[in-house]
């Protein structure tokens, strides 16, 4: 069997997070606040043809928000323009 090679000093694993928790949800909180942003950003993912999920009102007040799926309300992304 061979020998084991010797190390100066141990390599990490990578476990550890480069950025707080706090900094990450700072972010993400300015990300959803700025509404035109998080619809390009669900426009670029129904484009990848990923599950999106659009929220729109209700047609009386009881129903409030309802969530629909991108693919029912903009269509099948891959589909080919003909006109």
């Amino acid at each position: 069997m061979g020998k084991k090679r010797s190390r100066q000093s141990r390599k990490s694993n990578g476990s550890m997070n480069s950025i707080s928790k706090h900094t990450k949800r700072a972010m993400r909180a300015d990300n959803k606040q700025d509404i035109m942003r998080v619809m390009l950003n669900k426009l670029d993912a129904w484009k990848k043809g990923k599950n999106v999920i659009i929220h729109e009102e209700g047609k009386n007040t009881k129903e409030g928000m309802i969530r629909k799926n991108a693919r029912d309300v903009w269509g099948d992304p891959n589909r080919k323009f003909r006109m």
